[in-house]
């Protein structure tokens, strides 16, 4: 596998990241010649008071992290495979569960791509800016009731992500073979088919390259996607520069899709992922940037840039700040009709004693503050063993049983396995190493404008322990500055655990259900449409239901899943669908304790502001 260039816009980057200590810093990109042939929808969704302004809801949106999809350009340009319409226009791409909203005169959007869609600012030789995923993508919720949409900030999208890799694709290989669709395709970029074939047929490979090793075995539909296996697939296939023959070895399958989870507390939880796996915030985010077309140079000691990568700290940083003012969506009776308070308080007390042991609620259980370098606490937050919760084991096995050759990256993995290491300790140990190196090549880029000639320890958590481990330069260094990456944010860094616990390979997380309405549908995998179903004995449960519409069920508590066109039918019965498990508690609960949990779920501070006493 070729070595990429030395990244340019790694340097760049580096160079601005100081100078954004106080978070998000990006500069509106300037409109592509010429119209965008599309617009937005006409009508907006109503937006819940979650704690986000319309202006800050639309950095979130739309300020790149460091994904490279395709040429901002050539994104706008492509036609879909079947040559019917362009690619990129908002008809097509809510196909696949994507929304849209207008960038609220931030300048952020001016291609009126979906949510989650950002322009990389620094552009690349040849092929300009890029646009590329954010985690609003996967992360940004819509509801309808009655007619009414509503957005949900940081509420499971419905985006079918496998299903947009593999059309993508296709449509980038169709407009490659036939030299009139390219011509046109060069049109319209103002180019000549001539200057256009070489970078074209580079670009072409690498989409080619990407979506065969993205394929998933198991079909996920919407609102489900195997993040960890096609995270460890970037970074031990796609970015691992090794022969063919030892890359293509470490290539799973992805098989084990799993429900995209909300983000309101996120920051605030001890874990994060359904297998309670990474607790550091910056290395979870740039493990996502990784998965989702970043780039990262996993070369052999002694390579220029070695675990350069493109990753945007400055704004992963900013975007944890404003995860941590996100609120989780009150239930909204106006919309949805005033909640029975009797119920309320009988399902309540069902919670408490058969729920709130796994389920932290608040007022929360927090964690020992010696466990943050900086003292602060956290939602504690539960793994629950699989034999105890008895739910589908296969995002488990699938994670448990695979094997990485680290290839160029063993001198770093001696202690944990060095040649052969366990996925999850390859993708730990190798996210650790790139963010070092990016946090540290930031803190460099300021040593020729500061001579104080110490290195002081950080009182953060994570940027203190990577200067301290970066070796002293030869002019001065002011650790300082690398802290203020974290500290002058605001964040409340989470524990940060580079190593994972065994017992936590065969666990799944139990957090926190605050905004549960939105969130649906249930179970790690999304095999239970509706809290009521997860509340009923499995084998009352669904086996098969349809998922994509966005229509909710307010009786139930969930999204209804009757047949309809464009959605997407779930078969409990086939590998890693799953809806067996947690059954609680044992004994069963009546229908009637069933509506009065559910009546509780909508809105656990509803008719108690300060949680569960």
């Amino acid at each position: 596998m070729r070595a990429l260039p030395a990244p340019k816009w790694l340097v760049i980057g580096c160079a601005l990241l100081l100078g954004a200590c106080n978070g998000w810093r990006e500069q509106p990109p300037a409109p592509l010649a010429g119209e965008v042939p599309w617009s937005l929808p006409a009508e907006p969704a109503a937006v819940l008071p979650q704690g986000w302004s319309p202006e800050l809801a639309a950095r979130v949106h739309f300020t790149a992290q460091g994904s490279r999809l395709m040429p901002r350009a050539w994104f706008v340009a492509l036609e879909r495979a079947e040559g019917d319409g362009f690619f990129a226009a908002p008809d097509n791409l809510a196909g696949y569960g994507l929304l849209f909203a207008d960038d609220a005169g931030t300048g952020l959007n001016p291609d009126r791509l979906p949510i989650g869609f950002a322009i990389d600012p620094v552009p690349q030789p040849v092929t300009g800016q890029w646009v590329g995923l954010t985690c609003a993508a996967c992360h940004t919720g819509e509801v309808t009731h009655r007619g009414a949409r509503i957005r949900v900030e940081g509420a499971p999208a419905n985006f079918d992500f496998d299903r947009f890799v593999a059309e993508l694709d296709a449509a980038v290989q169709a407009t490659g073979r036939d030299p009139v669709r390219f011509a046109a395709f060069a049109r319209r970029l103002g180019a000549t088919p001539e200057a256009l074939r070489e970078p074209y047929a580079a670009y072409a490979a690498r989409s080619a390259r990407h979506a065969a090793v993205q394929r998933p075995a198991v079909v996920s539909g919407f609102s489900r996607v195997d993040a960890l296996g096609q995270i460890i697939n970037a970074i031990s296939v796609l970015q691992l520069d090794a022969p063919a023959a030892l890359v293509d070895a470490n290539r799973q399958a992805p098989r084990a899709p799993v429900s995209y989870p909300f983000l309101w507390t996120a920051p605030r939880q001890e874990w994060v992922q359904w297998m309670p796996i990474a607790s550091s915030p910056i290395g979870r985010n740039a493990g996502e940037v990784l998965g989702v077309f970043g780039e990262s140079r996993l070369t052999a000691p002694g390579t220029p840039d070695r675990f350069g990568s493109s990753v945007q700290y400055h704004n992963l940083v900013a975007m944890e700040k404003w995860l941590n003012d996100l609120r989780p969506p009150a239930w909204p009776e106006e919309r949805f009709g005033a909640l029975d308070r009797t119920a309320w308080a009988e399902g309540k007390r069902i919670f408490q004693k058969e729920c709130q042991g796994c389920h932290n609620m608040p007022p929360f259980r927090l964690t020992d503050p010696r466990q943050s370098a900086d003292g602060n606490r956290f939602i504690r937050t539960s793994g629950v063993p699989h034999r105890i919760v008895g739910t589908d084991a296969e995002y488990l096995r699938a994670l448990q049983g695979w094997r990485i050759r680290s290839g160029p990256l063993r001198d770093q993995m001696a202690d944990i396995g060095g040649e052969t290491v366990a996925a999850t300790d390859y993708f730990l140990r190798t996210v650790k190493l790139v963010v070092e190196a990016g946090t540290a090549q930031a803190g460099l880029s300021r040593i020729a404008l500061i001579d104080t000639g110490e290195a002081r320890a950080c009182p953060g958590h994570t940027t203190r322990r990577m200067v301290n481990q970066i070796p002293r330069p030869t002019g001065a260094f002011e650790a300082r500055d690398v802290c203020a990456i974290t500290d002058r944010s605001g964040i409340r860094r989470a524990p940060e655990r580079w190593a994972l616990p065994p017992s936590f390979l065969d666990s799944l997380k139990a957090g926190p259900l605050l905004g549960l309405w939105a969130t649906g549908p249930f179970l790690h995998n999304g095999s239970v449409p509706t809290v009521y179903d997860l509340l009923s004995p499995p084998a009352e449960r669904p086996a098969v239901f349809w998922v994509g519409g966005r229509e909710l069920d307010t009786g139930r508590l969930g999204f209804v899943s009757t047949e309809a066109p464009g959605l997407f039918r779930f078969d409990t019965t086939l590998l890693a669908n799953s809806n067996q498990g947690h059954a609680f508690p044992r004994r069963g609960l009546t229908p009637a304790q069933r509506l009065a949990v559910v009546e509780f779920l909508k809105d656990p501070l509803r008719f108690d502001p300060e949680g569960l006493r």
